[in-house]
């Protein structure tokens, strides 16, 4: 997996939640930009929160900012292009206003603080803690993540491609099963490698194929990619590729 990632070309790579935040802001107003982008994230393809984050730091992205000079209304037609841009409204800046009641209007640093602004849950608290801090709480699960995890059998059960066979049903789960028996060390690495791979997988299967071809061993890595449900066969045969 590291070695098909190692090109790091997926779209996570240039729009992940620690690509989005601004460089040249300030280290409060850079932390409010990883929770922002993350809590719009869900449920929204990384191309379209990209843009709605490109807009909103071109307006200004900060609490005071949010609270003081942007009226609901105005940041409501800001995010309208992601997914659940009502809900996501509504707890964006009831989160900003405890951020400013509670921690002089920056990001808190645990877990616990983390899961009690609204709209945060356990994926999203892990990733703001690893991109924001650069703590490592935990193994973050999304969608990608959480489908390779029990494909691989990574979460106690036998490999499968039926997500009903699945050992574990939800991401909290995945994060548990993974989070008994892979190193410690290696949990900042998890989300990042299996989010890129699982966007490759489903969009770009032409150039993992041919990575897959071009590495050490490519026979395995051809097979690990049927393992991960990508037709190989049809892929290859479409591109004019011959598998080893």
């Amino acid at each position: 997996i590291k070695e098909l990632r190692k090109d790091r070309t997926a779209v996570v790579d240039t729009m992940g939640c620690e690509r989005l935040a601004d460089p040249k802001a300030s280290e409060k107003d850079r932390r409010y930009h990883v929770l922002v982008s993350l809590m719009l994230s869900s449920q929204t393809k990384d191309t379209v929160n990209a843009a709605v984050m490109g807009a909103l730091k071109a307006r200004g992205l900060s609490v005071k900012r949010i609270l003081d000079e942007t009226s609901e209304d105005e940041f409501h037609e800001l995010i309208k292009p992601v997914g659940f841009h009502n809900v996501k409204t509504k707890n964006i800046r009831r989160a900003t206003q405890i951020l400013r009641d509670e921690y002089d209007e920056d990001v808190p640093s645990t877990m616990e603080a983390l899961l009690a602004l609204p709209g945060v849950g356990p994926k999203m608290a892990l990733l703001v803690l690893k991109c924001a801090f650069d703590i490592t709480a935990g193994i973050s699960v999304d969608t990608h993540v959480h489908r390779i995890s029990n494909q691989l059998g990574w979460t106690g059960g036998e490999p499968t491609l039926d997500k009903n066979a699945f050992p574990c049903k939800d991401p909290e789960k995945t994060r548990k099963a993974l989070e008994q028996w892979v190193p410690r060390d290696d949990w900042g690495d998890v989300n990042w490698l299996l989010v890129g791979l699982g966007q490759e997988v489903q969009t770009e299967k032409p150039k993992l194929l041919r990575k897959a071809l071009d590495s050490s061993d490519p026979a395995y890595a051809v097979a690990f990619l049927g393992r991960i449900g990508m037709d190989t066969a049809r892929v290859a045969k479409a591109e004019g590729l011959e598998l080893t």
